[in-house]
């Protein structure tokens, strides 16, 4: 067949766990074209080579705010940007549709990419949008929002598990909803766990949108010379590789899919956003993490809140981070006990993508 895969720009996080996804269907002799934009284009280049088209397609942009009083004020002014981004999107897609055949549309959280004509799959863990102050009108509204966009899409598809889930509330115990008409396919990274040495004693992930990932880097640095042991900083810039080593200290720009993988088992101790896909990846190696949400991103609140309960992982908030204390807490956490097998999932979703044809929301 031959499919167009769009990918969410939100951060890296929906272009690594799409990875394993693109991957299989390239190798079941599918023609795929990837539409993303910045660095989660730049990542899906690097990873999947030059062989594959790519499209160039801004998606709309993120909602970030400091507080609530801010958060609603943003909002009003929010969703006429996202609807003119939106109708730009559908356009260039239909400009793409009109050029080249397509048998099937996936998209990782892209309202945008989808067509009426062609089998569309939506692939999301968010389906209520949470708000700063939890107000359940908004939350249901949200699920009416998510609902009036699922009609266009043959299948919505949730990178998690039904039952002791990783998402919450983000995509359980819906109210507009019925989750029988969604499918729970598992989890979704694109790392493997392995038997190997812990010999990594903090792995510190810095990413997320700018300014916060450089805010973040400048808030992590300067503590690392109260934590012993060694030490490896990834910084999240696709653009460059640097790497620079000092003591007991290693720096990358970027790694590539191998090298991250390989640090990701063997380290002891996670620090990094508390990014669903982040969550993923950290649930399929079943390591333990200090985690900081962006701040303004209110689902990576949520689920630092939410995991905080559960005593999955530890979260705290940027500002109050504290490095030498923080990671103490951290790994007294249970981590994640359930073994996660993406295969399967991707199994899962493949066998959707190819079965399903006419959307349950209808």
């Amino acid at each position: 067949m031959k499919i167009i895969y769009a990918v969410c720009s939100w951060g890296l996080g929906h272009a690594t766990r799409s990875l394993p996804v693109i991957r299989k269907l390239i190798k079941e002799n599918n023609e795929v074209t990837i539409i993303s934009n910045g660095r989660s284009l730049e990542l899906l280049k690097k990873e999947l080579g030059e062989e594959i088209d790519y499209f160039d397609i801004p998606d709309y942009p993120m909602l970030l705010s400091e507080n609530a009083r801010q958060f609603m004020a943003k909002s009003i002014v929010y969703w006429p940007s996202f609807i003119a981004r939106m109708e730009s999107g559908l356009q260039q897609l239909k400009k793409i549709l009109e050029k080249r055949k397509c048998d099937r549309i996936i998209s990782d959280a892209r309202y945008d990419m989808y067509s009426r004509k062609i089998p569309s799959f939506f692939i999301s863990h968010q389906i209520r949008i949470m708000n700063p102050l939890r107000i359940q009108m908004f939350e249901r509204g949200s699920e009416i929002f998510n609902l009036f966009f699922f009609k266009r899409f043959a299948g919505v598809i949730v990178p998690d598990y039904k039952e002791d889930n990783l998402s919450g509330e983000l995509s359980h115990n819906l109210r507009r909803i019925d989750e029988n008409k969604l499918h729970y396919a598992g989890v979704l990274s694109d790392f493997k766990k392995k038997n190997m040495k812990k010999d990594i004693d903090y792995l510190i992930s810095i990413s997320g949108p700018e300014p916060q990932r450089t805010m973040l880097e400048k808030k992590l640095l300067p503590q690392l010379k109260n934590l012993n042991g060694k030490i490896v900083v990834t910084l999240g810039k696709t653009e460059t590789k640097d790497k620079l080593n000092k003591k007991n200290i290693e720096t990358y720009s970027f790694l590539p899919k191998d090298k991250r993988e390989d640090f990701l088992n063997r380290a002891n101790l996670v620090i990094s956003r508390s990014g669903y896909s982040t969550i993923l990846d950290l649930a399929v190696i079943g390591t333990k993490a200090l985690m900081t949400p962006t701040p303004g991103q209110i689902e990576q609140e949520y689920l630092g809140e939410y995991h905080n309960k559960k005593n999955t992982f530890y979260s705290v908030n940027q500002d109050d981070i504290d490095l030498k204390r923080d990671v103490e807490i951290a790994k007294k956490t249970t981590g994640f006990k359930r073994k996660c097998d993406v295969n399967k999932s991707v199994e899962n979703i493949v066998n959707i993508v190819n079965s399903v044809k006419k959307s349950p929301f209808n």
